[in-house]
Parts: structure tokens; sequence; C-alpha cells
């Protein structure tokens, strides 16, 4: 199994609830709340992982079950799947800011709080490569942040009580944006990450909802 590169196994038959540890070759007990349906949404499998060392996933074929541990959040396809609560948080922002500003306002407003951001300049390319977009289709994580952060409305859309909260939340949700978008990241080292990823996607969740997004399938359970 070491060879293999694995670190803990089930043991059968299932029911006696114990996985096998390579390191110590010990065997333990599998705590009822490791479990998870294979259908269940990656998140709640993330939420077990901050507190173990594993989750279980269950099928209805026994040769389909499967240990999950903090490496697989590196593989691409979780990646893949992770990087749409970022996604739905940085949408329903870019709406949020389109519905407050018009074309000329926002250019004005982004100028004052990101002065060395470039989503203007790339704008103003792609309007004079005939491509007629609002300028919030070319501002970044980053570029959202400020705008919001320098408008008291949208902190109390957004449900901010402060512009130092909306930093920290916009901050963590983007670290972990990146990490998750670049396929040659590692996303997950320590069980930290693990903390912290989940982390961000609630934020992501709660920024995207109180934007008027898509929200609540995301959610990661209590």
């Amino acid at each position: 199994m070491q060879e293999n590169g694995f670190d803990y196994a089930p043991v059968r038959p299932y029911n006696t609830r114990q996985y096998y540890e390579v390191e110590t070759d010990d065997v333990h007990s599998i705590d009822e709340d490791q479990y998870i349906r294979y259908n269940e949404v990656m998140l709640y499998c993330i939420n077990i992982l901050t507190e173990y060392p594993f989750a279980l996933a269950t099928h209805g074929d026994h040769d389909s079950w499967r240990i999950v541990t903090p490496a697989d959040l590196n593989t691409r396809t979780a990646k893949e799947y992770l990087f749409t609560y970022y996604a739905e948080a940085a949408k329903a922002v870019s709406e949020l800011v389109r519905q407050k500003y018009d074309i000329e306002e926002v250019q004005q407003v982004y100028r004052e709080v990101r002065s060395g951001g470039g989503a203007i300049d790339r704008w103003s390319d792609a309007v004079n490569e005939n491509v007629e977009l609002h300028p919030v289709e070319f501002m970044s994580i980053a570029d959202l942040k400020e705008v919001a952060r320098g408008d008291n409305e949208l902190l109390d859309q957004l449900e901010f009580s402060s512009k130092t909260q909306c930093k920290d939340a916009f901050d963590m949700v983007e670290k972990y944006r990146n990490k998750v978008m670049h396929g040659n990241r590692s996303v997950i080292s320590t069980k930290e990450d693990v903390e912290k990823l989940a982390e961000s996607l609630e934020i992501a969740c709660d920024i995207a909802v109180n934007a008027g997004g898509d929200g609540p399938g995301l959610d990661i359970p209590p």
C-alpha cells in the first residue's frame, strides 16, 4: 500500500467502521462524521477534512468506496470545481457594480480608487476593437474589492461593517482563487490550508449571496 502512495485504507468488511494507517501499521475506528455519500457536494468533504485526516466517500458498490485526503484537493478536477465558487462571487459583485454605475461613472470611480489598475485601459482597447462591454467586465477581484470599499452603499449591500473587513474578505478569496485557477500550484500543503480554503469558500459564498448571486446550494454545512 505504501508503494502505491496510500496513507489510509478502509478495513473490510466496511461495517467494522475501521481503517488501516500505513505509517503506524495500526487499525483505528472511523468516526461517523467522516462518512460522506459519493454524490454529495465536495464542500461537505472539505468541511470534514478540517477536522479529520480523511473523509470516506461511500457508494452502493462497495468496490467504489474511496478515502479522500487533503492531497486530493490539489487535483485539476477539484480545482476546476472549486473555481466556480470564486467565479460566482466575482460575477455577482460585477453585476452589483454594473447596476450602481453607468459606463461613464464607473470609469471615474475606478480611477479614484484604483489609480494604478489596468481595467479601464483594457476596456478602452476592447472598445477600439468594437467590443461593446461594460468596464466592470475587465475588472479583477482586486479591482472589485477597491470599488466596493470606496462605496458605503456597496459595503452595506455586501454586509461588510467596515472597509477593513471588506479588504480582508476579498483578500482571502483572491488568495485561494489564484491558487485554484493555476493547475501547477498546490492549494493544500498543511492542515491550516484546508481550514483557510474552507473559510475562503464560505466568504465567497457569502459575497455571492449578498450581492444577489447564486449561493444557497454552495453553502458549507455547519
